[in-house]
């Protein structure tokens, strides 16, 4: 039985797949093999991936935000049981999960299966959310991205409550120092939220391009949160504006269309290129996309975004963003048919998800998929 994805979805995939479609039939013909090796090399490639609680199985004492994801010979030492403090799923995940060794392995292994399995060896840059800290980060670089020339990793440990990072690895060279930027929520939430970090790339031409990795807070927050790591990515943003550098800001902003006041659109975001006051472009929407890669509630929501420079735009920029090449990558693999309630209709109906990972049975990948760009340069 061929499995067939929600009407969302396909209305995704075909946005893009036309634009996609013309531009391989102009560039796959067999007398033009030398200028499609040059474009592809003039190409720049972006990936951002939440890898859904990536948690190694060390015990980090007082600095374990997460009880869960800990051997059972561990929780079985604890004087007292840190499960008591988590509710429902969470303490069932908590009291019953044996998170070891082998299983963080078998993690990192399957989430290096899928950053390589794009464009048969993975994009130049990739974004990260959802890491606990610097040393899974630095395991996965090591073990499986360094050897295929990632030469570039950026962490810092973050303040947030449950200790999840975001993270960066790169095939370009740093060309400054990274920068950490805090989200000030103090005032409005007792749990400090996740870091935004900064930072610049030698890219080819002497070029430079400067990426941000995003998580901003869950939807279980207020839209006041959001909007707050919002204001550091325009201050951000318009700084790279005023010095004419190229910037994305990419990961998992928890920003749904509908939502109002809303943190990207009409805020750092608009598609009126000549328009500075809103220094960036959310790809996704100029697309006309108000779908993504993250399925909840009977719907295909894009929390996971791109949001690009207004001078990647310009018909002279020497660096433009290829809006053909914007894609959710969605290998069989990754993918899981599933039947759920249908919140229109209140009957159970089968949809094609992402096919979350599974820590009792190692079985999945992610709840979220990773989505793709690509920058051309001149």
């Amino acid at each position: 039985m061929v499995q067939k994805l929600s009407d969302n979805w396909k209305g995704c995939r075909t946005s893009v797949g036309l634009l996609g479609i013309l531009s391989f039939l102009l560039l796959s013909t067999k007398t033009l093999p030398l200028l499609a090796r040059q474009i592809e090399k003039s190409e720049i490639s972006i990936m951002t991936y939440n890898v859904e609680n990536l948690f190694d199985a060390t015990d980090d004492g007082v600095k374990q935000e997460d009880p869960a994801y800990l051997p059972m010979e561990v929780k079985k030492r604890w004087m007292v049981n840190k499960c008591l403090s988590r509710n429902g799923f969470y303490r069932m995940l908590c009291e019953e999960l044996d998170w070891t060794q082998e299983k963080y392995e078998a993690k990192l292994q399957k989430i290096a299966k899928v950053l390589l399995d794009y464009n048969s060896g993975g994009a130049d840059v990739i974004s990260f959310e959802e890491l606990e800290n610097r040393r899974v980060i630095t395991d996965l670089w090591r073990k499986y991205l360094k050897p295929r020339g990632y030469r570039t990793l950026v962490h810092f440990e973050s303040a947030s409550a449950r200790g999840i990072d975001v993270g960066i690895v790169s095939r370009f060279p740093l060309a400054s120092a990274p920068i950490v930027h805090s989200v000030d929520l103090s005032d409005i939430d007792d749990h400090p939220t996740r870091d935004i970090v900064e930072a610049r790339f030698h890219v080819e031409g002497g070029k430079q391009l400067r990426i941000a990795a995003n998580h901003w807070p869950s939807q279980n927050n207020s839209t006041e949160a959001r909007l707050r790591a919002a204001a550091v990515i325009k201050t951000i943003a318009t700084k790279a504006q005023s010095q004419g550098t190229y910037f994305v800001a990419m990961g998992d902003f928890n920003t749904l269309p509908e939502e109002l006041p809303n943190p990207i659109e009409d805020n750092v975001a608009d598609n009126v290129i000549r328009n500075q006051t809103h220094p960036l472009v959310d790809i996704q929407n100029y697309l006309g996309l108000q779908w993504g890669s993250y399925f909840y509630k009977g719907k295909w929501q894009p929390l996971d975004r791109f949001l690009a420079s207004k001078n990647l735009f310009g018909p002279r920029s020497p660096m433009k963003v290829n809006l053909a090449s914007f894609s959710i990558f969605s290998p069989a693999y990754l993918l899981k048919k599933e039947s759920i309630l249908d919140p229109q209709t209140g009957k159970m109906k089968e949809y094609v998800i992402p096919f979350r990972y599974d820590a009792m049975t190692g079985e999945g990948y992610s709840d979220h998929l990773p989505i793709v760009l690509k920058i051309t340069q001149d």
